[in-house]
């Protein structure tokens, strides 16, 4: 009986050291270990509004590109100023410190997962402040990820043009 009970406990040793192995293979790795970097952009006009909006940002953020191939995109204490450059009393600052998840698709766009506290933005969708879990398909353009739909999901949204009119 004791050598029975031995190999049963060599199986189960096995299995763990087996299903441990599986999930640290499996989970995604970092591209890069550095820090967020600055970010301090001046009087770039964003898009969505039926008058111009500048933005100026300053905070941190990095581009994580995971083994799935997807791109994680952080931003630790990011904040947006926006300014209706019609009306420039009309001001509003923002803290969006949320995350960016992207996916590429076959035509070369993003599918993307917006958390927590976000700013989307794009031509022919507004620009919204979202807090929550939000999705949209996107373009990457010399910079920001740019809207092409409007986005989806859980929490609240805010127009910011509303806002600022």
């Amino acid at each position: 009986m004791d050598m029975l009970l031995h190999r049963r406990m060599l199986v189960l040793v096995a299995g763990v050291a087996l299903a441990l192995a599986v999930v640290l293979v499996l989970l995604p790795r970092a591209s890069s270990a550095a820090p967020p970097g600055d970010v301090d952009v001046e009087d770039v006009t964003l898009p969505g509004c039926d008058f111009p909006v500048q933005a100026d940002v300053s905070g941190k953020s990095k581009e994580i590109v995971l083994d799935s191939g997807q791109t994680l995109i952080t931003s630790p204490n990011l904040r947006i100023t926006l300014t209706n450059l019609t009306e420039p009393t009309n001001q509003v600052t923002y803290v969006i410190t949320g995350s960016f998840l992207t996916t590429e698709r076959p035509d070369g766009n993003l599918d993307v997962e917006a958390r927590g506290s976000n700013l989307i933005f794009g031509e022919e969708v507004g620009i919204f402040l979202t807090v929550g879990r939000f999705t949209f398909v996107g373009v990457e353009e010399e910079g920001p990820i740019v809207a092409l739909t409007p986005p989806t999901g859980e929490g609240s949204l805010t127009d910011v043009c509303a806002v600022l009119a």
